[in-house]
């Protein structure tokens, strides 16, 4: 049925987890239950999701590492019933008498742009996605995917693990995210689609060894820089990338990623509404069957219909009335050769309204000026930032992504 790191698990050994969740009476009647679910266990927790959705209950993954104090404010802020932690031989049961009107999948937004929510999408939507996820996977028959993100998130869960259970195929969850044994896993399996983030994916490429090379890579999340992007495709038979959002699952996919910017072609239970070329972006509205979803990303349709995104309203920076997006500004200053990550954020001006600020870290020490002019050079006059600080890392957000507005409070 499925593989965790090594170890092969059976629908058979599955169905033996599930008579033994039948046997626990804080889960009777867990239709009209939302429970929350952490464990370092990656089998036990993955089955008790796959055994809640067959049940028609409502779960809500809750990331491995999380403590256990913190696991219980998500258990409730999400409104669940019962929190399963750990070795599940304690249930900690939460103050709800509220039962459960269909079941769904609960999932906390990312925190990026602000205070994380509550999101629920019920089971029939997701089947609808994994169904519609499929129809566009442009992968061979019998291509195996190793998911190496995880599993809490719809990334891994459904269109990792899901979509591969409907098409009868045995993923290979990896809870070990140790490159060396990362490449180890992709070297033994070479008709593979790795599932990753982009940071990861980046560092698997620098450490593959030479001969190597991916069969296809899927990506998703934090768009990738032009210069990762290239160095990817070198390593790589295919890149695709998979545009989404945790109140929608996954929009588009592209099945041949040229530029990072390129989300690809929308699944088809979803209608979607952007820009009609590069001069016109407009906010990324999603239209499904019963839900209209405001994304706060803006893009637009290429000539070939393929979805761009040029970054997200509340990063778009406002100088003088004329707008700057981020990305166009990292992607300039990552081709200067000792920049090895940068990232532009704005700060408040007293003349212009806002102003371009950039941090960076690079492989020695660079002067502001340098740096300053290779900007000149090529971007337009108000897109050149008015700071560069230099950085040994730049701050993230718990989750692992880079918050442009975290970073322009601390800065400010």
């Amino acid at each position: 049925m499925f593989f965790i790191n090594d170890k092969y698990y059976s629908k058979n050994d599955v169905e033996k987890q599930f008579e033994h969740f039948d046997q626990m009476n804080v889960l009777h009647d867990c239709r009209k239950k939302r429970i929350s679910v952490c464990t370092e266990n990656v089998f036990e927790g993955l089955a008790l999701c796959l055994y809640i959705k067959e049940k028609g209950g409502s779960v809500v993954p809750i990331h491995a590492a999380t403590p256990r104090d913190a696991a219980i404010r998500i258990a409730h802020k999400s409104s669940s019933h019962i929190l399963m932690y750990d070795s599940f031989q304690a249930p900690i049961l939460m103050i709800n008498d509220r039962e459960e009107k269909q079941g769904v999948l609960v999932q906390m937004s990312s925190g990026t742009t602000g205070e994380p929510k509550c999101l629920e999408r019920p089971w029939e939507d997701i089947q609808e996605e994994i169904e519609n996820y499929n129809e566009s996977l442009p992968v061979d028959i019998g291509t195996i995917p190793i998911i190496a993100c995880p599993t809490s998130h719809s990334y891994g869960f459904i269109s990792g693990v899901l979509t591969a259970l409907e098409r009868d195929i045995a993923p290979i969850i990896i809870s070990n995210l140790n490159p060396k044994y990362v490449l180890k896993k992709l070297v033994e399996t070479p008709n593979h689609i790795l599932y990753a983030s982009p940071a990861f994916l980046h560092t698997l490429t620098k450490l593959s060894p030479q001969g190597f090379s991916f069969q296809y890579v899927m990506t998703s999340g934090m768009l990738m820089s032009a210069v990762c992007l290239d160095d990817l495709k070198r390593k790589s038979n295919r890149v695709l990338q998979q545009y989404g959002c945790s109140e929608a699952g996954c929009i588009a996919i592209n099945p041949d990623v040229q530029s990072p910017c390129e989300m690809g072609f929308p699944l088809e239970h979803f209608k979607v509404r952007a820009g009609k070329d590069r001069d016109h972006p407009k906010e990324v509205i999603l239209q499904g069957r019963s839900i209209s979803i405001h994304t706060n990303d803006i893009g637009y349709f290429n000539e070939v219909g393929s979805l761009c995104l040029l970054g997200r309203l509340d990063d778009m920076i406002n100088v003088a009335g004329l707008n700057v997006y981020p990305q166009e500004v990292e992607e300039i200053i990552l081709k200067e050769p000792n920049i090895e990550e940068v990232i532009a954020y704005k700060k408040p001006d007293a003349f212009a309204g806002e102003r371009v600020c950039v941090q960076f870290v690079a492989s020695s020490f660079v002067e502001e000026s340098q740096l300053r002019d290779w900007c000149v050079k090529q971007l337009a006059p108000h897109q050149v930032p008015v700071e560069f600080t230099q950085v040994e890392k730049i701050p993230t957000l718990p989750n692992g992504k880079i918050s442009r507005k975290l970073v322009g409070e601390m800065m400010g």
